[in-house]
């Protein structure tokens, strides 16, 4: 009898030499994704180019440095052209029909909730309204922490993700790190639609973060419990075993998101089902697969995963977007953390990758060091206080072809 033949089997196979090019740029730009990291880039060219590179990171869920480095490998081999955005040669439109085998420039996803699978409705435009003035008038962002707040929509978003999943009304709620201010947003959509938490409880360590939380609460009359804590220290036993819900947006390493997520263990009792939510950037396979080591190790389960939920005013180097991942809890579910011992390991990017930067005052010439480690850790730090020389606060970046 003759075999039936499927479209895979009649469809011919990819060339080596597609291989081989698509390895080979990946290769030099050393892309955790591989080759079909590649592809994806000249697939998001081909259907939704020409666009901005910050946008083209964004789709392809990869940190905006890495994807202008896939640029511009693929600009040398006269693949990509520059212009409006990124956008495909004739060459490069020739090598995706012919090799790739792409055709339809139809894009699938739902132009409404732009993939989030959450709609904000005309009614609560007030609410991302006074989302967007409580933002605007916060601290300024401290980049040792990792604080890159998200967007005014995002954060009520992330509100009505929780209030599907049923993980506002009459719940007791424990937020670990609040720079997102989610703490408000849950506040004020709770007023809107009638989703009303048993208790909130938010725990900051930035105190001008804390500050301006503590006064939205005064401002918009609702009730949350604001308590200053490290936790890279355990919980007080107060709050221990006493909430049925988590969130966190916690630090960009691996080891920063077990934390928090162990110390939102801590709060919540031990019972299976309870949800979490987690916000981390978009991932690697292989970084993601670390994530999901780590939380099954937690005991906890993704239920939901939403790529490129979350977007940010700042990290751009993580295209400003980032996932929203479901968690439940299991009969398994353990803090990792030792709830007697402070967390000694560095948990925030400057610390696990510390990077050096040298900037030039404008007024006397002075070079400073800015980094971990250094007697100014941002160069925000460095402006505030001004130059050791001169007291100036106008400063140059200076790279490492510039001469001094």
């Amino acid at each position: 009898m003759k075999p039936l033949m499927t479209d895979f089997q009649e469809r011919p196979p990819t060339p080596s030499t597609t291989r081989d090019l698509l390895a080979e740029i990946a290769r030099a730009t050393d892309l955790r994704e591989g080759r079909e990291g590649v592809a994806l880039v000249m697939r998001t060219a081909f259907r939704e180019g020409p666009l901005p590179l910050r946008d083209l990171a964004r789709v392809v869920r990869m940190p905006l440095p890495v994807v202008g480095a896939v640029r511009r490998e693929l600009e040398a081999r006269d693949l990509l052209e520059r212009g409006q955005g990124v956008a495909l040669s004739p060459s490069g439109q020739r090598f995706c029909r012919e090799e790739l085998g792409l055709s339809a420039r139809h894009d699938p996803r739902c132009t409404g909730c732009a993939g989030r699978g959450i709609v904000l409705e005309p009614a609560l435009h007030e609410v991302v309204a006074a989302m967007t003035a409580h933002i605007a008038a916060g601290p300024p962002v401290d980049v040792t922490l990792d604080q890159a707040p998200c967007t005014p929509e995002t954060s009520v978003l992330r509100a009505l993700a929780m209030h599907e999943a049923g993980a506002i009304e009459g719940r007791e709620i424990l937020i670990l790190g609040d720079d997102d201010s989610l703490s408000v947003a849950l506040s004020l959509l709770g007023k809107a639609i009638g989703a009303v938490p048993r208790r909130l409880t938010v725990l900051e360590l930035d105190p001008a973060r804390t500050l301006q939380l503590q006064e939205a609460a005064e401002t918009h009359d609702y009730p949350v419990e604001i308590l200053a804590h490290d936790l890279r220290d355990p919980l007080p036993e107060t709050l221990r075993r006493r909430f049925d819900v988590f969130q966190t947006d916690p630090p960009y390493t691996v080891d920063g998101m077990s934390l928090f997520v162990s110390r939102g263990l801590e709060g919540l009792r031990a019972e299976p089902g309870l949800p979490g939510f987690l916000s981390f950037g978009d991932l690697s396979p292989d970084d993601m697969l670390d994530v999901q080591e780590r939380l099954t190790l937690m005991g906890c389960v993704a239920t939901r995963i939403r790529p490129s939920f979350n977007t940010y005013a700042g990290a751009s180097i993580l295209g400003s977007v980032g996932q929203l991942i479901e968690l439940r809890t299991t009969r398994r579910s353990r803090p990792f953390a030792e709830r007697t011992a402070r967390f000694a390991a560095p948990i925030y990017t400057g610390e696990v990758r510390p990077r050096e930067r040298r900037y030039r005052c404008k007024s006397c010439a002075t070079i400073v060091a800015v980094g971990s480690g250094e007697t100014f850790a941002t160069v925000e730090a460095l402006k505030e206080t001004g130059c050791p020389t001169c007291g100036g606060t106008t400063f140059q970046r200076q790279h490492a072809k510039t001469p001094y």
